[in-house]
């Protein structure tokens, strides 16, 4: 059977999966009567169907928190004191089997005095549907999970739980009875039939398209794909591939990325038909962060096919790559903010012939802010949270150096929007060259690799002001002494710690100089220096997991930046990586020059290698004192696949105005999104409001985490916003 796109509405996308704290209101209209229940306490009886369709209503992802709305009255009724009365609802605690159609569960609101009333049904949770005002549960999709139920009559309500639960069995590709037969069996083992992509133990967010399930070994004549955690069970067929390959459907993806809650692991079994014969099935677990990643990621390209030259690059989540400043426009920073975007310009023989600033606005434009005419000044700056400063990347004239910028440019402060000097004599009195400065989210310190000190081997912070005339600087405190150049640092949301690359240089290599590294986290308070083997490829033993087994690929990790909001309980790093991608960018690989890590350099110039691409991965929240808190990395989907992708850049986007539609505090000027309304379809529709009253909402602003409507279960405030723990 043929499994159609999803129909759940994309208005109302939202960030955390549950909005327990709210109630949606749905307002009765029907006329009292006596209403049937359909359904009972042992489960609905639902017709599946053929084929899988996506369900209506709802939103995508959980809500910022919206209003209950008013319960109104039971019209008619008798509600004094002289004739008290009770409510409750039935069936009590039903199960809801969904098995390919959305399916419905009628509920009834009945009175102590044997009445049925007409009332106003609510539900915590429109991720996994919608209910009328006759009160019949319509399931959204395939989303499987608890809602809490609420009938309301007047001042009286009653409450119950209804559980959906998935169990989807589907064959889009055809494949015969009997190779499912076999599929189904299994068979024997083959060591070379074993997962490329993703890895083991992966943690996915929300709102990104699935990743393309990737295998070694012979061809696939047919695959089996099954996906199973509590209350969702997920059986695909699918046709032949070479090499062997499986996309689950988008519906399905997103069904399974909603359905499975924090810490819970997501199995995943493959099996291949070939020739006749089935091998595996082959196994991973997974699990799925309970919020979508924010902003925009901004990365540069070399000879893109979009350009045919370098640019920088803007990728949404869940979106394609798009040009955001062609013309050769690289060596860019971008503010946490997301406002401001700086960078060299228009490369000649050595240095950018200029550099300049670009204002960032919510429609996506980016507005030239200032250019200079020395290309030195502005490529690869650290800018303040806001982008109103920047402190300017140190050219030495000896000792490691950034490839492309060269002669004696001593590190300075700037105004980005006038490219004047801003004196800054407790910073010029004690550093030279700052290379690749990073300030915190939270405008309080800077991260450099000090240049004068150990030669580049040295990661130092300072402590930061820039509300004094002049900004002042605190003594530079070296929290990192290596062997190797340490460098593009980046803090994570709290500002406590500091991820950077640790390597043979601060490029990333080419054919004429291999260059090897690593990421790293520090502590800025216990100064422990974290290996992150998990995020670079190795097990928790030192053995290397990447599938093709190169000792070389736990190496190939190079220039971190962190997502500057903490999302579903973790901190998320985007990275350049030269490591195979499945049997797409691989030896053998489907994508010309796959095979070659470090690309070609001949008389027309260098040609990057497709294997240089972006990798997302995640980092526990509370990783002090870990050995290690990162997980294994997941190749970043939208990003051009034939073009040489480095240098990402996570910052939110330009944050909107009251009155603005959002899916999240974090994109709100004042911090809070909240339901406003509904639409037709009764789907909640969010936008960003003033500071209401009461407590705040995750990714809604907060001075400390009481202020977080789930501080007693744990929540935290992290750079001004509510973040939810890292799950165990």
């Amino acid at each position: 059977m043929r499994l159609p796109p999803h129909t759940r509405s994309s208005s109302c996308v939202s960030l955390s999966k549950r909005t327990t704290s709210t109630l949606v209101l749905l307002l009765s209209i029907a006329a009292a009567g006596v209403f049937a229940a359909c359904g009972s306490d042992s489960g609905a009886s639902v017709n599946g169907g053929n084929t899988l369709t996506g369900g209506s209503g709802g939103q995508t992802d959980g809500g910022p928190g919206g209003s209950a709305g008013d319960g109104g009255t039971a019209g008619g009724l008798n509600l004094d004191s002289s004739s008290p009365l009770t409510l409750s609802i039935e069936p009590q605690n039903p199960v809801l089997n969904v098995s390919g159609s959305p399916a419905t569960q009628g509920f009834a609101a009945k009175l102590s005095d044997g009445t049925t009333a007409t009332a106003n049904w609510l539900l915590d949770d429109v991720v996994l549907g919608t209910i009328d005002s006759a009160g019949t549960f319509t399931s959204g999709g395939f989303i499987a999970g608890s809602v809490g139920v609420t009938a309301r009559v007047g001042d009286l309500e009653a409450s119950t739980t209804l559980k959906v639960v998935v169990d989807i069995t589907d064959n889009a590709a055809g494949v015969p009875d009997a190779d499912r037969g076999l599929l189904d069996a299994g068979g024997a083992s083959d060591a070379a039939f074993k997962w490329l992509y993703p890895y083991d133990k992966t943690i996915f967010p929300r709102g990104l398209s699935g990743p393309e399930m990737q295998f070694g070994g012979s061809a696939a004549d047919a695959m089996r794909v099954e996906v199973s955690f509590p209350d969702f069970s997920y059986v695909g067929y699918f046709g032949a591939s070479n090499p062997s390959r499986v996309t689950l459907p988008p519906n399905v993806w997103e069904a399974i990325t909603k359905s499975a809650g924090a810490g819970v692991d997501v199995q995943v079994k493959a099996s291949k038909l070939s020739g006749g014969t089935a091998t595996g099935p082959v196994s991973e677990s997974w699990r799925i962060a309970q919020g979508s990643l924010k902003g925009i990621i901004y990365y540069n390209t070399y000879r893109s096919a979009s350009t045919n030259t370098g640019a920088v690059m803007r990728v949404r989540p869940g979106g394609a790559a798009e040009v955001m400043i062609g013309q050769c426009t690289v060596c860019h920073s971008v503010s946490s903010q997301g406002n401001v975007l700086v960078g060299g310009l228009n490369w000649g023989n050595g240095n950018p012939l200029e550099s300049g600033s670009f204002d960032l606005t919510p429609d996506g434009n980016a507005t030239p802010r200032y250019t200079d005419g020395d290309g030195r000044k502005m490529s690869f700056g650290g800018l303040t949270p806001d982008g109103a400063l920047m402190l300017s990347n140190g050219v030495p004239t000896s000792g490691p150096a950034i490839r492309g910028l060269s002669g004696d440019y001593p590190s300075r402060l700037y105004d980005t929007a006038t490219g004047a000097q801003v004196s800054a004599p407790t910073f010029e009195s004690q550093v030279q060259y700052a290379m690749t400065p990073t300030f915190a989210p939270n405008a309080t310190k800077v991260a450099f690799s000090w240049q004068e000190h150990n030669s580049g081997k040295t990661l130092a912070v300072m402590d930061f002001d820039g509300t004094t005339t002049p900004p002042t600087f605190g003594v530079p405190n070296p929290v990192v002494a290596s062997s190797q150049v340490v460098g593009w640092p980046s803090f994570t949301p709290d500002s406590q710690s500091v991820l950077f690359h640790e390597g043979d240089a601060y490029d990333t290599g080419n054919a004429n100089t291999h260059a090897f590294a690593e990421i790293r986290l520090v502590d800025l308070q216990s100064q422990a220096v974290s290996s992150l083997s998990a995020l670079n490829g190795y097990e928790a033993s030192g053995a290397s997991y990447l599938p093709y087994g190169e000792t070389e690929e736990g190496r190939l990790n190079y220039e971190p930046t962190v997502l500057p909001v903490p999302v579903g309980g973790y901190y998320w790093v985007v990275f350049t990586s030269r490591r195979a991608y499945g049997n797409v960018v691989a030896p053998g690989g489907t994508e010309p020059g796959g095979d070659n890590k470090w690309g070609t350099n001949d008389a027309n110039g260098e040609m990057p290698s497709p294997r240089k691409k972006l990798w997302v991965a995640a980092v526990d929240i509370d990783y002090q004192g870990k050995l290690d808190p990162s997980h294994p990395a997941f190749y970043l989907p939208g990003q051009e696949l034939a073009a040489g992708n480095m240098r990402a850049f996570t910052a939110l986007e330009p944050c909107k105005a009251q009155g603005a539609s959002c899916e999240s505090g974090a994109e709100c000027c004042d911090g809070f999104c909240r339901q406003t309304g509904s639409d037709d379809a009764g789907a909640p529709v969010f936008e960003c409001v003033p500071p209401p009253t009461g407590c705040s909402n995750e990714d809604e602003s907060c001075t400390t985490a009481a202020d977080c409507c789930g501080a007693s279960s744990g929540y935290l405030c992290i750079n001004g916003r509510c973040a939810r723990p890292t799950p165990h």
